[in-house]
């Protein structure tokens, strides 16, 4: 008996079951239709259909490639997608290596001298000379007077006393020729020895006076016959024509009197000279 109502309860289980599974296919299999006006739809996929293909992908764009240094050619943008390489950052130092004793030599670069200093009227120490033409006087006590080309010339050494200044040991003079009924030819000369200054009033131009120990001779075919000494002066105005780093050209007309116990000799002069300081 109790067997018989086992077997009967696992039947009514079994058909249960089988109800359970039937109703839930026949849901699946016949849906139920909506509510309301239906239209097709014309985007809908049919069903059961496979599923869509995948998009094709792009065609590759090969990238230009440009040799090393040189960039894109003007007007070109680069291709969608494209990033730029990182930038860099500052180069490094230069390294110089120092000169090795050995393999090809270094040749260092010396930059010219500098030009000279401006021209100076500062002249420390000074030597020149002088010569031109000139005209010798003779003035004798009873007041007559004779007159005769000469050449003159003048020497001197200077030692400057400020810029503009300069103290001087100079010789001047004149020498002339002549002839003479009873002597023959007959030259006679004028020369002073003395101490001087030189002062620039301008760049150029100058002033020039000394006084000191003057000497007259004259002499003639046989020898010199005549020869005193007295006091002497001499003065100078001139204008340096050129003016050089340590040179000058000058030209100066020089005036010479020297007092004689028998009379007056004076000279003067239109002299070139050139300085050498």
């Amino acid at each position: 008996m109790k067997a018989t109502k086992a077997a009967f309860v696992s039947a009514l289980a079994g058909l249960a079951v089988l109800g359970i599974h039937s109703g839930a296919r026949a849901q699946q299999a016949e849906p139920a239709p909506p509510e309301g006006p239906q239209y097709p739809q014309a985007d809908a996929p049919p069903q059961n259909s496979p599923p869509p293909a995948p998009a094709a992908a792009p065609p590759y764009e090969a990238q230009p490639v440009y040799p090393p240094g040189y960039g894109p050619p003007p007007g070109y943008a680069p291709p969608q997608g494209y990033a730029p390489p990182p930038g860099y950052g500052p180069p490094p130092p230069r390294y110089y290596a120092p000169p090795r004793a050995y393999g090809r030599p270094r040749y260092a670069y010396y930059p010219p001298p500098p030009p000279p200093p401006p021209y100076s009227l500062e002249r420390p120490f000074m030597l020149g000379g002088s010569l031109g033409l000139a005209t010798l006087h003779y003035h004798p006590g009873d007041g007559t007077s004779t007159s005769d080309a000469a050449v003159g010339y003048s020497a001197r050494l200077g030692f400057g006393l400020s810029p503009r200044l300069l103290f001087l040991i100079e010789i001047n003079g004149a020498t002339a020729s002549g002839s003479d009924g009873y002597y023959g030819s007959v030259a006679f000369d004028q020369t002073i020895y003395d101490l001087g200054l030189q002062v620039f009033l301008t760049r150029r131009l100058f002033l020039r006076g000394g006084a000191g120990l003057g000497n007259i001779r004259a002499w003639d075919d046989g020898g010199t016959f005549d020869a005193r000494t007295g006091f002497a002066m001499t003065a100078s105005v001139g204008l340096e024509l050129l003016q050089g780093y340590n040179w000058s050209f000058e030209l100066a007309g020089q005036w010479i009197t020297g007092f004689y116990s028998d009379g007056n000799w004076t000279s003067g002069a239109v002299n070139l000279g050139f300085n050498f300081f």
